[in-house]
């Protein structure tokens, strides 16, 4: 009976060692281009993590064309209110350019639209939404815009423009993602120091 136990316990350490040695790998990741940010990435970054109103104010705002600002912040939001439904709002998501990117690449769900940009000339960027008008109004153009800036290697300042063709975005009515473009600007040039 010994030799019987013997081979009965050989026999499961080795059905033990190949169910472990025949567990998945995890799959590699995709091979991805992801643009560089320019050096250290904005100084203010940091500031913009613990404060998301950091990125633009509202007399910035002001001064795009928008009028009526009224802001709050929503947890990790900021919100600035333009009339009933018109809102600039900016977020940091707490992922990075480097994610953004692997997760497109892996097919994860980034957004309905996909557009690389640069800011002020050296910025990464991505349009990563458009929110399209009702049919029969497409030809007014979209309703909002989401942007996604790399502020550094960690942080991402999200910017959407959801302008909902309402005269108190200003010139932006009709164009949420030119809006966007010109507050990550106005980002930029706020968290450089």
């Amino acid at each position: 009976m010994t030799g019987h136990h013997r081979t009965s316990r050989t026999f499961v350490a080795v059905a033990v060692g190949l169910t472990v040695s025949c567990s998945p790998s995890p799959p590699p990741a995709p091979s991805v281009s992801i643009p560089p940010i320019p050096g250290t990435g904005l100084a203010g970054a940091a500031r913009f993590r613990t404060d998301p109103c950091a990125a633009v104010t509202i007399e910035q705002l002001d001064d795009l064309g928008f009028t009526g600002g009224d802001r709050s912040i929503d947890g990790g939001r900021c919100v600035t209110k333009f009339g009933p439904v018109a809102s600039v709002d900016t977020v940091n998501r707490g992922n990075s350019l480097t994610t953004l990117y692997l997760e497109h690449a892996r097919g994860h769900d980034t957004g309905n639209h996909w557009e690389p940009i640069t800011v002020d000339t050296i910025h990464p960027a991505v349009i990563v939404a458009i929110d399209d008008n009702v049919p029969g109004k497409q030809a007014d153009g979209p309703l909002g815009c989401t942007l996604a800036l790399a502020a550094d290697n960690t942080t991402l300042v999200y910017i959407t423009a959801a302008t909902y063709a309402k005269p108190e975005t200003g010139p932006w009515q009709h164009d949420p993602c030119g809006a966007a473009r010109k507050i990550a600007e106005l980002a930029v040039h706020n968290l450089k120091t």
